[in-house]
């Protein structure tokens, strides 16, 4: 991709771009206190893509973030590394919200969540919903209570903040304003994302 490619994600909505080895990411958050799901994947076998599990795993903590930390794929290998991340706050522990949880959990029947919109984005690389299910959620402030339960407090980013990912192999990679307008996850209002591809003053 070129430089300074930019997509634009609207609130409650997805989107997905395809990255070659060494392409930057840089994930916008718009507004501020806005989460990112993102998932990715190999081009060139879509059962291989991003697993929290192994990520956790191959870290040794639930905290992943900040430079140098990598996102590893279900298979071990390293898929992106964080090249600049100024505040380090990431969830990798909830899966994307979904129809089923807001209707089951919240009585919320039709509202649709992040895997539908992730699916949605990713429908024409062939990847199904299914599959749709190991994020990354970029700026979810999350942490562990004492008697293991987890916690979600409001995201501490600002208007403007941003993540850069650098693609370590070929990769469909897909990004969601996350869609939960109740509670702190979001500050309790959904707001816009920014993709940006290869910023030109992404870290070398």
């Amino acid at each position: 991709m070129t430089r300074n490619e930019i997509v634009d994600i609207p609130a409650m909505a997805g989107r997905a771009v395809r990255l070659a080895a060494g392409d930057v990411l840089r994930v916008v958050d718009v507004e501020g206190r806005q989460v990112a799901d993102l998932v990715a994947f190999s081009p060139a076998d879509l059962s291989e893509r991003l697993s929290q599990g192994f990520t956790r795993m191959l870290h040794g903590t639930t905290a992943v973030g900040g430079p140098g930390a990598i996102l590893y794929s279900n298979l071990g290998t390293p898929l992106l590394e964080i090249a600049h991340d100024p505040l380090g706050v990431h969830d990798l522990l909830y899966p994307p919200c979904n129809e089923r949880y807001y209707r089951q959990v919240h009585g919320l029947p039709g509202k649709t969540g992040c895997r539908e919109h992730l699916t949605e984005a990713l429908t024409p690389f062939g990847i199904p919903f299914a599959d749709v299910t190991d994020p990354f959620n970029l700026f979810m402030n999350t942490s562990v209570g004492a008697d293991g339960a987890p916690v979600i407090d409001v995201p501490l980013t600002g208007p403007g903040d941003h993540v850069d990912l650098r693609a370590l192999t070929d990769l469909v990679v897909g990004v969601s304003a996350c869609a939960a307008d109740m509670g702190p996850c979001n500050g309790g209002h959904c707001t816009g994302l920014q993709l940006v591809v290869n910023p030109q003053d992404a870290p070398a």
